[in-house]
């Protein structure tokens, strides 16, 4: 485990310090970024086409993917805040429509924040261009050109988990846009899936069967990231069978890490909850101006007193309205605590949903419950073990007992919207039994939304005619 955390944390801090010299701050950072050049801009115009030039761009590469999750207002961080991970703890409308599941495809917002198919589709280009320069360049680091190609994927895998139906795949090639091309065409979900998955298939393939240390590093956070794809596909025992503890330990962490030495590279979700107090963590009920509300289907993170989602209430510093109930989050209590893009936990539960549909309750308890009696480490934090859960009487009380326990293990890493979204799409339950429903706490009632939308300002794709549909 100390080799894998080590060797993340180079990576990823090497990459954040490139990119602290190159990427615009501000909440509008990515407004323009499907018609910019995608060349990050590493190395002059006179060592392009070196081997240089492929290593400056693989680290950028990697490096802006790594914006999307870990740095101020993430797309972890807001979906967790469209699900039930986190509350709205700010004055700005926009912000407060994504709590209240009420999202406008035209907002500012929903145009321009980092949540948003610009940002994301914005970091598939860098990844495509760092592959299309590592293999001419540099063709024989094979663990590299694999550890792109995953990116990519996981990239992908984001899109499809987190937005509507009808998501352009598009890119641009040296600044120029060409809309007639067929990945401008919107996807389904399901059709970002599969593209996600010829791309883990190709990280495989180019890693092969490396044993060095980097290439089983890679190997392995790919075989997670293959796994979730296939379980959003509804093919949990496929992916289980890829990543049994005999080949992605427990202990694993494929690690994002930040830099203090960079004011522009925090830990996002410390930024949000912890600095700027724009967010809370989520809980079942909430007392709001004299007045308690509970939030229907919501996990009581903040009240639940779980030590795999450690909380404290502030009493000193007010949250940024001044009247949300301040709740702050100790998985990363500190502003450059790594946060994990795919760990040994998750192959674990992807392990036990796969006896859970096959019907093995007794065998997802087993699994389960060892993770309690030997906690992991999440990021830092080092859980306490949990007394044993017993088990379930019906198959429905254990799928709900399944989804409680992995929310807990995979809080804040962009998980819980995905899982929300599989309770109603494979398991049935509609969407007002699973997602936050009620009143809300400033007002009105939650909405229906259960992803976010393609925003307005990929309509300049002319393929592109809004979401195809809303649906989980």
């Amino acid at each position: 485990m100390i080799g894998h955390m080590y060797r993340a944390r180079w990576v990823i801090a090497t990459s954040a310090a490139v990119l602290g010299m190159l990427i615009p701050t501000g909440c509008t950072q990515f407004k323009d970024q499907l018609l910019e050049p995608q060349n990050p801009g590493l190395i002059d115009q006179g060592a392009v086409g070196s081997p240089a030039a492929a290593a400056a761009l693989k680290v950028g590469a990697i490096g802006r993917m790594k914006v999307l999750y870990t740095t101020s207002e993430t797309l972890w961080q807001e979906s967790g805040n469209l699900a039930d991970e986190f509350s709205n703890a700010d004055f700005q409308p926009d912000r407060n429509d994504v709590d209240q599941r009420t999202m406008a495809t035209n907002s500012p917002y929903a145009n321009y924040g980092t949540p948003t198919t610009p940002g994301v589709t914005g970091a598939r280009g860098y990844i495509r261009d760092a592959i299309v320069a590592e293999r001419q360049f540099e063709p024989e680091k094979t663990t590299d050109i694999g550890e792109l190609y995953m990116s990519l994927a996981f990239v992908e895998l984001s899109l499809g988990e987190n937005f509507c139906n009808g998501i352009p795949l598009g890119y641009n090639t040296n600044g120029v846009v060409d809309y007639t091309l067929p990945d401008f065409k919107p996807l389904t979900n399901a059709e970002v899936f599969d593209r996600a998955i010829a791309h883990i298939d190709s990280a495989l393939n180019i890693i092969g069967n490396g044993t060095d240390a980097n290439a089983t590093f890679v190997r392995q956070a790919a075989l997670i990231v293959k796994a979730r794809l296939l379980v959003d596909k509804g093919k949990v025992a496929d992916a289980a069978a890829l990543i049994p503890e005999s080949v992605v330990p427990t202990t694993y962490q494929y690690l994002f890490t930040t830099s203090s030495s960079n004011n522009n590279d925090d830990n996002g979700i410390w930024t949000l909850n912890n600095s700027v107090a724009r967010v809370t963590v989520g809980d079942s009920s909430i007392t709001y101006q004299g007045r308690t509300f509970r939030t229907l289907n919501a996990i009581p993170f903040a009240s639940a007193n779980d030590p795999r989602v450690p909380v404290i209430r502030s009493t000193t510093v007010p949250s940024e309205d001044g009247l949300t109930p301040l709740f702050l989050q100790q998985i990363w209590k500190n502003r450059d605590d790594p946060i994990a893009m795919v760990a040994g936990i998750d192959a674990r539960m992807i392990e036990a949903e796969a006896r859970l549909q096959a019907n093995d309750i007794a065998g997802m308890m087993s699994i389960l419950n060892a993770a309690r009696a030997k906690p992991p480490r999440l990021g830092v934090l080092q859980p306490a073990a949990i007394p044993p859960l017993p088990t379930p009487a019906t198959k429905d009380d254990a799928v709900s007992l399944f989804f409680r326990e992995k929310a807990f293990w995979t809080f804040g890493r962009g998980q819980r919207l995905s899982d929300l979204r599989r309770l109603v799409r494979q398991y049935g339950r509609t969407q007002d039994k699973v997602f936050p429903s009620g009143d809300h706490y400033k007002g009105g009632k939650y909405g229906t939304d259960v992803n976010f939308p393609v925003p307005d300002v990929e309509l300049v794709n002319p393929q592109f005619h809004g979401c195809i549909d809303r649906n989980a």
